[in-house]
């Protein structure tokens, strides 16, 4: 049975479907109260048709907040959340707020104290902790309760205490984290206590007719913290205490296991939130990376949660309930789980922005209107930035054509979507390509466009979206034996590297097709599958396959480290996998000849290495192809984007062509 736009009533709320935004930091409110980036970036959502979104963290005392977080201690947050739920709830949706504490994973500011159970070092932070006393204990549990006061008389729905990712609440419940000897520590029922206080409170201070919400970690994933059986036991006491819905996420942010990128598989989490379902009886959620419509269709039939939740492609796609629940999944816009625009920016306290929709966060901004004046435009090439311009430009009203010089649209970002995790930047393309059937734009394929062709097209604004070319070097050296090839030769399958690999280069480009080619040598997830299930090998000789490459792969990187390339927070999941496989690199360092079946590099000493090599693959960068704008930014209206204007990420050619199609 599909569940998913089925309603579900949680403690008087009733919800139209089971789609849940979950709380994401998006950093619009740089001075802790709400703003209009804010209040319109998410009635977005509510318009686009989930049943339920809550917003958050949200900062409750002078503890545990985080940079451009809401806060519900600013003396106007009543009546300024007041209007913004009015405005929720006008636009179909119901409103929940989560109340944020973050304990040891809060960094120091201004001097203010950092809580946590006990003293220990947060790898998070990197920062020790205050042990928190009993008489901050109180006060903690206080601001709880005054907290969720406050979100009820603002017209929220539901009110959600934090006890997931390794905030402090995962703090007190883990033997890690928590070291005490008094009450609070200990045992498991000490373990227990403050989590137990801290609902006890919030339900007396909302009432028994409103609902209590826990969003807890369903696997802390860190080794000696506690496990799914834990938070099965955890659950249950929540519930005990007065909770009447369980969102179950993953593990800690401090967990080497993934929680976020497309490592995860769809859904991935799921039985998580499946075992805690079976031991509670009140309503359970289950979050991270529901990327696909069907695995979470699935789940909700199989009786493993009773409601989803749908952050990150949410804010891909914002209309994505309503084009599911319309049929039309065809032209919904996923999430890639690139993490690029999201959770990197965070790190860095900018607010957040979305690799496929330059909307996100910009709905003040970014205004689309119809067009004063109908063109006829034609787009060159058909990679992430010509098709993002193309379909803007044809909702506009613009008559739009574009030429691709290859026998099929989406450019660069099949490259993307090869290596190990990534195969989700295959439904951008998948996206762009509907969205052109659906807008209209004709796309026309192996068409070569040159100065001559376009100005006899006629149109009335060309734009350029050529994108670029790898840079190739010329190493010195006879190269005997040696096949020199691009990392694109590698990623369109021109080029098979042999046993003997090095890479030329150790950005985010050259660390991926590292991790490609030495899985791709170890067996297939389809034969472990196969050998597991038949116990064909012992486990051990399963790991020993599943861990050592047929391939020695080299990287050589002239900078002090491998993976500089990568956004923040988003290149160790790939860094960990060099590591497991066995990938030797070689920092600090240049090439200094290839010759006779090997690679000749010297470290910035000046001593040489000889690495055996029968293929070297050159991964140093991107030179833009823009030689046609060159030859027509004076024969007619003509503008540039994307990679032909700059080598830059998707992201950035996404964010400039929507701009461009707007101006236009």
């Amino acid at each position: 049975m599909d569940k998913l736009f089925t309603p579900i009533t949680i403690n008087g709320m009733t919800l139209k479907n089971r789609i849940v935004m979950p709380p994401l930091h998006h950093l619009y409110t740089p001075d802790g109260v709400m703003t209009e980036r804010f209040a319109q970036y998410y009635y977005k959502r509510a318009e686009g048709g989930a049943g339920l979104i809550i917003i958050g963290g949200c900062r409750i005392d002078e503890f545990g907040g985080a940079a451009m977080m809401l806060d519900v201690t600013k003396p106007s947050f009543v009546e300024d959340c007041k209007v913004f739920t009015d405005g929720m709830h006008k636009r179909g949706a119901k409103v929940g707020l989560q109340m944020y504490e973050a304990g040891r994973y809060a960094s120091t500011k201004d001097n203010e104290k950092t809580i946590a159970p006990s003293a220990v070092f947060s790898k998070f932070t990197r920062e020790t902790p205050n042990e928190i006393t009993k008489e901050e204990i109180d006060i903690v549990i206080k601001r709880f309760a005054e907290a969720a006061a406050k979100v009820k008389a603002a017209g929220f729905d539901v009110v959600e205490i934090i006890g997931s990712a390794g905030y402090l609440i995962s703090q007190f419940l883990s033997p890690v984290t928590n070291k005490r000897t008094d009450e609070f520590g200990g045992s498991w029922e000490n373990r227990t206590r403050f989590p137990v206080l801290v609902i006890k409170a919030v339900r007396e201070a909302v009432g028994p007719d409103y609902p209590v919400m826990i969003r807890v970690a369903g696997n802390d994933f860190i080794p000696g913290s506690n496990t799914n059986e834990d938070a099965v036991k955890f659950a249950k006491i929540a519930q005990d205490a007065g909770v009447d819905l369980i969102d179950v996420t993953g593990g800690w942010h401090e967990t080497v296991v993934p929680q976020l990128p497309g490592d995860l598989p769809h859904g991935g989490f799921a039985y998580l939130a499946g075992a805690i379902k079976k031991a509670v009886t009140i309503p359970v959620m289950a979050s991270n990376r529901f990327n696909d419509i069907t695995s979470a269709k699935k789940v909700l039939a199989l009786g493993m949660a009773d409601l989803i939740g749908f952050g990150r492609p949410l804010i891909a796609d914002p209309e994505l309930p309503n084009k599911v629940q319309a049929g039309r999944e065809d032209i919904v816009r996923n999430c890639i789980g690139c993490n690029q625009g999201c959770l990197a920016r965070t790190f860095f306290r900018r607010p957040i922005e979305c690799t496929v929709n330059a909307y996100a966060g910009y709905e003040t901004q970014l205004i689309k209107k119809p067009a004063d004046k109908k063109k006829k435009v034609l787009v060159i090439g058909a990679g992430p930035a010509g098709l993002t311009a193309a379909i803007e430009l044809a909702d506009r009203g613009h008559s739009v054509t574009v030429w691709e010089k290859s026998d099929k649209a989406g450019g660069q970002i099949a490259l993307a979507a090869t290596p190990p995790g990534k195969s989700d930047f295959n439904l951008f393309a998948k996206y762009l390509k509907n969205m052109c059937a659906e807008k209209g734009v004709e796309i026309v394929y192996c068409k070569e466009a040159d100065k001559a062709s376009v100005l006899a097209f006629g149109a009335d604004d060309v734009v350029i979206a050529t994108g670029s070319n790898p840079v190739m070097i010329d190493f010195p050296g006879n190269k005997k034996d040696v096949e020199i090839v691009s990392a694109v030769d590698v990623l369109t399958n021109k080029a098979f590297p042999g046993a003997n690999t090095v890479i030329i280069g150790g950005g985010s480009v050259g660390c991926e097709v590292a991790q490609l080619l030495a899985e791709e040598s170890t067996i297939s997830p389809e034969l472990l599958y196969f050998l597991s299930i038949h116990q064909a090998e012992t486990p051990e000789k399963i790991s020993s396959l599943l861990n050592t490459p047929n391939r020695k792969i080299s990287i050589v990187e002239m900078q002090k480290k491998i993976g500089a390339g990568f956004d923040l927070g988003t290149g160790w999941p790939v860094l960990k996998q060099l590591a497991r496989l066995g990938v030797k690199s070689y920092t600090l360092t240049k090439v200094k000849e290839i010759s006779d079946g090997a690679v000749i590099v010297a470290d910035e000493e000046g001593k040489e290495t000889k690495i055996p090599a029968d293929t070297v693959i050159v991964s140093v960068g991107y030179r833009s192809e823009n030689k046609l704008y060159e030859e027509l930014k004076d024969s007619t209206n003509v503008h540039v984007i994307g990679d032909a204007e700059k080598p830059a990420k998707i992201l950035n050619a996404v964010a400039a062509a929507t701009k461009c199609a707007l101006e236009i």
